[in-house]
This record gives C-alpha cells, structure tokens and sequence, in this order.
C-alpha cells in the first residue's frame, strides 16, 4: 500500500508540476499580448501627442523646420523610449515566467526520481522485514540440536551393515 501512495504522489507530483508549467506559460503569453497592445495604444496616443504640437507650431506660424522639427525628433524619440520601455518590461517577465514553467517541470522530475528511490526503499524494508520474521520462525521451530533430534524412548533401526 505504501509503494502505491507513493506512486500516486509521484503522479500528483507531475500533473501539478505540468499543470503549473502550463499556467506560466499561459501567464507570460497573456503579458506579451497585453505589451502589445498597452504598444499599440502608446504608439496612437504618441502620434496625437506630436500631431499636437506640430499644430500648435503651425498655430504660432512656425514650420516643421529647424527647431521645431528638431523638437519634434526628440519628442518622438522619447515617446517611442516609452514604448520600447513597455516591451522590455513585458519580455523580462515573459522570460521570467518561461523560467518558472521549466524549473516547474524540473521540480516535478526531481519528485517523480525521490518518488522512485522512496518506492525503492519501501520495497527494501519490506523485503527485510519479511526475511527478518523468516529468521524469528526458524528460530523459533525445533532445530537440528539435542532438543529437535532426540532418540531417546525411540525404536532401535538396524543398520545396512546389520548392527543396531
């Protein structure tokens, strides 16, 4: 009974150890697919940003050129940081979640393996045990010594070469 408790752990042991892999997976997709659309948004939000201020240049009677279009750049460049910043966040944890999906798989081999050696074990004891009572009922039955092999009181048999 114990060996096979211990096959059900084991077996607990590498559906928990898979269905938690599958979890993580499942985790660091939905980020990926969240950054890229919090991206997508950024991005729509950073074209109005720069639509408006080339608008309000305009407004002024300035044009796209020179300071402007130099502020424009630079503006532009540090809205898409933004972005770029949204992606490198998603992608550290994506891998973060990756890693936890394999050492998750990895735990799940480690308990199947002491699973085994404790199955082992089980079966070793057992196996001592019974060899250990084997011991005590030999022990305990008349042997081949004075007590178990006594003669006396019993008929005489003659032997092959006649005498008694």
């Amino acid at each position: 009974m114990s060996v096979q408790g211990q096959k059900a752990a084991a077996k607990g042991a590498e559906m928990s150890a898979e269905w938690n892999a599958d979890q993580a997976r499942k985790q660091a997709k939905f980020e990926e697919d969240t950054a890229q659309t919090n991206m997508r948004r950024k991005r729509e939000n950073n074209k109005r940003a720069i639509a408006r201020q080339r608008a309000m240049g305009a407004r002024s009677g300035l044009t796209d050129a020179g300071a402007v279009g130099d502020m424009l750049v630079d503006k532009a460049e540090r809205l898409q940081t933004d972005v770029d910043d949204i992606w490198n966040t998603a992608s550290i944890r994506s891998q973060q979640l990756e890693g936890q999906a394999t050492m998750s798989l990895w735990e799940g081999e480690q308990a199947q393996t002491a699973s085994k050696y404790a199955i082992y074990g089980t079966i070793a004891k057992g196996v001592g045990q019974v060899a250990s009572a084997g011991m005590q009922m030999k022990g305990a039955l008349p042997s081949g010594g004075a007590a178990g092999n006594s003669t006396a009181g019993a008929p005489k048999a003659y032997t092959v070469d006649g005498t008694y």
